[in-house]
């Protein structure tokens, strides 16, 4: 697979934190100031590493024309509509083989200079009553959607703002107010709720800043499966976060929950234990233990190691003995 020499770096209109390429005989250091191109153009970005060799996977792909959404009348890029996350099935996308896929054009182009960085951060004062004027405009055009933030890329060539909706929006009308007010290019970004709390920023109910904004955590689905899979009762005001969707966190350990259940009767086998018949009706992953219920709804506890599998039923319901040299 080829690699690709590369440095991390982190941009403000989204916070996200990616890989981004470096040119021959170009120093990257790690918290200095770089004008790096982007999906949306050139911006400032601060470095989190040095250089090094990264792998054609570390990196975004370029989407197809098919995959984009357009409006010809208007720019509107990333339409994220991730109401799906919360289900329980869902077709997983396999990729073509990395190496027919091209790369986003994400790279360094300079280091910038202390003028600009003193004019990045005025840039981020003037955001604020951008917002504050394409709020008003929204509110006037009467318009169902939220605004989230508004973002200037390097030396005001262009002005994001991102939003969420329930639905696709016609804002044409609010563009052209916005150009006559700004005088520049306008992008409307219509995000997800998890991509506006990683903008946003926020604490998660462990009293800890949001995973999203400590990692790119959200870039992959979360499943209510993978919460079943771990043993938490299915309560949605429990297992979202503060974007209202599943926690991030639920994907850190499904994997390894995914590969222990494996191992592990189905829930409703029987265990013979001498004279007496179990049925399996849970399992501690981390202790390595199995509870099940007499006819009586007596519980008792068994250990993984000492159960054999005897055999399976027409009915398809396997059966374990717990051996007597063992008990």
């Amino acid at each position: 697979m080829s690699s690709y020499k590369a440095a991390f770096v982190k941009t403000f209109f989204d916070n996200m934190v990616l890989p981004y390429l470096v040119p021959e005989n170009f120093d990257v250091q790690p918290n200095k100031w770089y004008l790096v191109n982007t999906k949306f153009g050139e911006d400032v970005g601060l470095a989190l590493s040095c250089a090094k060799e990264m792998s054609k996977d570390k990196f975004q792909i370029k989407k197809t024309a098919s995959e984009n959404h357009s409006n010809h009348d208007s720019e509107i890029s990333e339409i994220e509509i991730d109401d799906a996350s919360i289900l329980e099935t869902k077709n997983e996308h396999i990729p073509l083989e990395m190496e027919n896929l091209q790369i986003e054009n994400f790279k360094f182009i300079k280091e910038i200079s202390t003028a600009d960085i003193e004019d990045w951060h005025h840039c981020k004062k003037e955001e604020k009553k951008a917002f504050d004027s394409a709020k008003k405009e929204i509110e006037d055009l009467k318009l169902e959607m939220k605004l989230i933030n508004v973002h200037f890329l390097y030396q005001k060539k262009k002005i994001i703002f991102n939003f969420t909706a329930d639905n696709r929006i016609d804002f044409r009308q609010l563009v052209k107010r916005l150009a006559g007010i700004f005088k520049t290019r306008i992008e409307m970004r219509q995000i997800g709720v998890r991509d506006a709390a990683k903008v946003l920023g926020g604490y998660g109910v462990c009293g800890v800043l949001n995973c999203c904004l400590r990692s790119n955590c959200h870039m992959n689905s979360i499943y209510l499966k993978m919460a079943k899979d771990q043993g938490f009762v299915v309560n949605s005001s429990k297992l979202t976060g503060s974007c209202g969707r599943l926690m991030c966190c639920l994907s850190y350990e499904a994997s390894f929950y995914a590969e222990e259940r494996k191992k592990y009767p189905e829930i409703g086998s029987i265990i013979l234990d001498g004279a007496k018949s179990y049925r399996m009706h849970s399992q501690n992953y981390l202790t390595k233990e199995i509870f099940a219920v007499d006819e009586h709804h007596h519980q008792k506890k068994f250990s993984l190691e000492n159960l054999k599998f005897f055999r399976k039923d027409s009915s398809g319901v396997s059966f374990y003995k717990v051996p007597e040299i063992e008990k």
